[in-house]
């Protein structure tokens, strides 16, 4: 058997701030750990990652959330650059890549895929139909 990790479905995203801002060089920051769960063929993998994010008093919570998040998409991407990595090929297919997102991401996460840079930002969220 094969694992294609570009089959794994995101069922979980999670970004967890510690309780107070710390003092840095650069100001001051708030540590989060951003953990994403998937499943792949019967497995959970899942990568966590920490990450500093600035401390803004006027940012809420959701907004700190969202900060951590790219953040960590920043430093994978760094860190795949650094190690010689490049995007992965796409496998052909007929459906867009924002369209195998969208149906993939569940309503509890929509946005998560424009916050981690996967989709292009759109001023509101795609209406889905229902399946019955």
């Amino acid at each position: 058997m094969v694992l294609k990790p570009s089959t794994a479905k995101v069922v979980d995203l999670d970004a967890a701030l510690d309780a107070a801002p710390v003092e840095s060089t650069e100001g001051p920051i708030i540590w989060a750990t951003v953990t994403i769960t998937y499943t792949l063929a019967g497995h959970s993998p899942a990568v966590s990652i920490r990450v500093p994010v600035p401390w803004r008093d006027s940012e809420s919570p959701n907004q700190r959330r969202a900060q951590a998040l790219r953040c960590a998409r920043q430093l994978i991407e760094h860190a795949c650059r650094a190690a010689g990595v490049g995007p992965q090929d796409a496998e052909p297919d007929t459906d867009t890549m924002d369209d195998v997102i969208e149906a993939i991401t569940p309503t509890a996460l929509q946005g998560v895929a424009q916050e981690l840079g996967l989709t292009k930002p759109t001023t509101r969220p795609k209406t889905r139909t229902r399946q019955t």
